[in-house]
Order: structure tokens, then C-alpha cells, then sequence
């Protein structure tokens, strides 16, 4: 029998597309009853995933995160505690990567006062709080702009932060589930994280409680594969086995 988290992630890989879905085509494709689905679509809207309408479902506007600085008022107080944990974590002359999520945005701003960083990244942002401070070098992936995200997910992009070798990986993701583990609904974005989280030395996620039991459409990364957990409350029990082997910070 296919797990929860499996279907509700077959649900919105179905959904992916931007098209609304029949729940009894839902139903056929993921070999389930009408009634089933229904049962998830009404968590999966409740969780904010997705939009149920007249005998089906389409993903939720915010599922796709919105607008850069609709994100970054997203729980801002709770991104900048975490971002502020983030900072306490990092030491003068350290090689970073930083991704282009809003939590990262305040984590580069939480970073202002350090010295002599490496900063690896293809967020703007993140570039203009680091840029041109306390001798930090920055190293800037470019290709073309994703206007929403206000960074650079594409080829070009990737190729460049091909060559970077740094000794942490600063990154958020959109959902954490304890089992399919961090997630995003960007594929683009996506695919860059796992990218540099392959390259880095280390890897610290760092997300708020609202991201807790959710499942996006593409993997980041495993709880294996992750160093260091920050965010600003504990999980729940369910997710006691996969953070046996993290470091975490509640702040």
C-alpha cells in the first residue's frame, strides 16, 4: 500500500503543471478510491498545497512560494532568529554557499559583521548585503535572471558554481517531511541546491516551523546528507529516526 506522504507527493507531481486535476483522474492514477483522494485534498488544502475547486484540485498559488519579497515578509521574525543562530555558526574566513531562499536573504544580512568571508552563491540579495564588505570575496553565478526568485537557476549558472568546493552550504528549503525529507517546489532551484550540497563540505539547512510536514514536488536533500538542522522550534516525534545522525538548533 502506497504511504501518505507518496501519495500526497503523486498528487502534486500531478499538479505540477499549473492545470486543475478531476479527483476521479486523480483517483485512476494513483490506483486509490474517489473518497481517498478527497481525504488528502482536504489536509493537502489545509496545509496550503493545494486549491481544491468544483470535483478536483490545482496547486495552490502560494505553493509556488510568490513573489521574492511576499516571501521574505513570510514569517520574518522567525527567519531572523533563525538567521541570527545561522550567523553564530559561522566564523571569520569560512568559504560559503548560500542559496537564494528568504531565509538565506536574512541569514547574508545576519552575516554583515563577520570578516573575510567566501561567499559562493546565485542569490542577488545575497550578493548585496556580502559585496563589497569587511573583505569578503564574492563569487556571483549568472545566467538567466528567475525575476521571482531574483537569482539564477539555469545552465549557465550551474556551471558556473560547478568549480566552488565550499566548506559549508547555507540553504532553505520550502518543506521538510520525515520522509521524503527537504523539498522544494522550484525544480530549478532544487536541482542547484542538491548541486552544491554534493560540493560543499558540510551542508546546514535552515528552515521555520511552518515548513514541517510538508512534501514539494522536488527532492533537496535527505536527512542524511544534511550537517546541521536550524529552525525555531523541534520537530515532532515522527521525525525522531531520521535526526539521529544531525546536529540541531532551536532558537
Amino acid at each position: 500500500m502506497m504511504k501518505r506522504s507518496d501519495r500526497r507527493q503523486h498528487i502534486l507531481d500531478l499538479l505540477r503543471n499549473g492545470d486543475a486535476h478531476a479527483i476521479a483522474e486523480m483517483a485512476t492514477a494513483l490506483a486509490v478510491s474517489d473518497e481517498t483522494i478527497r481525504r488528502e485534498l482536504r489536509q493537502m488544502e489545509a496545509d496550503g498545497s493545494i486549491e481544491r475547486i468544483h470535483g478536483g484540485a490545482r496547486l495552490a498559488k502560494t505553493a509556488e512560494e510568490g513573489a521574492f519579497e511576499v516571501r521574505l515578509g513570510r514569517n520574518a521574525a522567525a527567519k531572523q532568529r533563525i538567521a541570527t543562530a545561522v550567523a553564530l555558526l559561522v566564523d571569520d574566513g569560512q568559504s560559503l554557499y548560500i542559496d537564494a531562499s528568504s531565509t538565506s536573504h536574512y541569514v547574508a544580512r545576519a552575516l554583515r559583521s563577520k570578516r573575510d568571508l567566501t561567499i559562493v552563491t546565485n542569490a542577488l540579495g545575497v550578493v548585496q548585503e556580502l559585496g563589497g564588505r569587511n573583505g569578503n570575496r564574492v563569487y556571483a553565478a549568472g545566467g538567466e535572471l528567475d525575476d521571482r526568485y531574483r537569482a539564477y537557476f539555469d545552465s549557465d549558472a550551474r556551471a558556473y558554481l560547478s568549480r566552488f568546493r565550499p566548506r559549508l552550504a547555507i540553504i532553505s528549503t520550502e518543506s521538510v517531511d520525515p520522509v521524503a525529507g527537504f523539498t522544494n517546489y522550484h525544480v530549478g532551484e532544487a536541482a542547484l541546491c542538491r548541486q552544491m550540497i554534493a560540493q560543499s563540505e558540510r551542508v546546514l539547512i535552515a528552515v521555520d516551523a511552518s515548513k514541517f510536514d510538508r512534501c514539494s514536488v522536488a527532492a533537496v536533500a535527505t536527512f542524511a546528507e544534511v550537517d546541521i538542522l536550524v529552525a525555531d522550534r523541534a520537530p515532532g516525534e515522527a521525525y525522531a529516526a531520521a535526526m539521529e545522525t544531525l546536529e540541531w538548533v532551536i532558537c
